[in-house]
């Protein structure tokens, strides 16, 4: 808990513009360090430009999901959503992804054949083997080195369609299609590239973009800003809309599933260690859910014994305990004893019908 809130602290300094001259000099070194990673991003990006660094042809067609920004945007629902549908229309589908923080992400390796799982969630990542999880013959490998894992899906599975997970940045990889998502809770922050704000890279990046979809969209929601910086440095790219659409409620212990709005009126405590595990509580609420208690952990945050510990003591006060399909692939790890434990899943839906149709037609030869 306390590590989640230090990281909201941070990000409030980095991400907002807001605060007087001292805070301003607070951030002077993040910004001389952001001012480096910048010019190491140019340099890159120019020396793909001119062919000095190789962007390498996979031999089947290639699309990725990736995001300009730090943080989730919901690729991973978007991930297994595409997969479906490429699936659906008769492609033969596999998925790419760097495996972050598991064990494999140096060395590489195949998390799934399609039908079964061969490593561990701290080998793979948690996301990663999450989509292995959710789907059914797609072969799932992980590593940083994409182009060689992307030869020996082809090779071995046969896969005519690869999917990049968070692969917009890596363009080692020559794609077909690229897909740029954009958490519509939080934009672009600040504008300025980490660590002084949330940019991975420059805006002006976006340009490279073939479609872009925004994320966790309400109908109340202002887009208009976000839309204009768009527009404004890729005008022509199709823009798309999307939101998480629960699509039920399982309960640990027994299997059972249930409707999401299982929640509504129950005293809940909610828990998820994702990018914004606010929107999780949002969601939630949405469902009609009393929510007693809140606790959000980092990113990516390795469940332990003594974390499902202290849950445990408010099972007495509590109907429900509700996490995430991503944290409960690490919860697996632990004894959960008589917590009351039930996973919400969700699909990401897009808005616009049009949107499979135009990633079909540009993988199509």
């Amino acid at each position: 808990m306390k590590r989640y809130l230090a990281k909201r602290r941070w990000e409030h300094y980095l991400f907002q513009e807001s605060g007087g001259w001292w805070r301003h000099l607070y951030l002077l070194p993040l910004a001389a360090i952001s001012w480096v990673y910048g010019a190491g991003v140019w340099i890159r990006a120019t020396l793909y430009q001119r062919g000095l660094f190789k962007t390498r042809q996979l031999p089947c067609r290639v699309l990725s999901v990736g995001n300009i920004t730090l943080g989730g945007t919901g690729k991973t629902p978007l991930v297994a959503a595409l997969a479906k549908e490429l699936q659906q229309r008769g492609m033969h589908v596999g998925i790419l992804s760097r495996g972050y923080r598991g064990l494999k992400e140096r060395t590489g390796g195949v998390l799934s054949d399609g039908t079964r799982i061969y490593l561990t969630p701290a080998e793979a990542g948690d996301e990663p083997f999450m989509l292995a999880t959710m789907l059914s013959r797609v072969p799932v490998l992980v590593g940083k080195r994409r182009y060689e894992m992307g030869i020996h899906a082809c090779e071995k599975f046969g896969v005519n369609v690869l999917i990049l997970d968070d692969g917009f940045q890596h363009v080692r990889v020559k794609r077909d299609v690229d897909i740029v998502l954009i958490d519509t809770r939080r934009g672009f922050g600040n504008g300025r590239l980490f660590p002084r704000g949330p940019l991975r890279e420059p805006l002006r990046s976006l340009r490279r973009a073939s479609l872009f979809v925004l994320t966790k969209t309400e109908p109340s929601q202002p887009l208009d800003e976000i839309e204009g910086v768009l527009r404004s440095h890729a005008p022509a790219v199709p823009l798309y809309h999307s939101r998480y659409k629960p699509v039920s409620l399982v309960e640990v212990a027994s299997g059972k599933q249930f409707s999401p709005e299982f929640v509504q009126g129950k005293r809940v405590l909610a828990f998820a260690g994702v990018a914004d595990p606010e929107y999780f509580v949002h969601v939630l609420k949405g469902l009609g859910a009393d929510i007693v208690r809140a606790v959000p952990f980092t990113d990516h945050h390795q469940y332990t014994t003594e974390d499902v510990r202290e849950m445990c003591e408010y099972r007495d006060t509590v109907d429900l305990c509700v996490t995430t399909q991503k944290d409960y692939v690490k919860l697996q790890a632990n004894p959960l004893g008589d917590l009351p434990l039930f996973v919400l899943t969700i699909e990401q839906e897009i808005l616009e019908q049009a949107f499979y149709q135009a990633v079909f037609s540009l993988l199509s030869p």
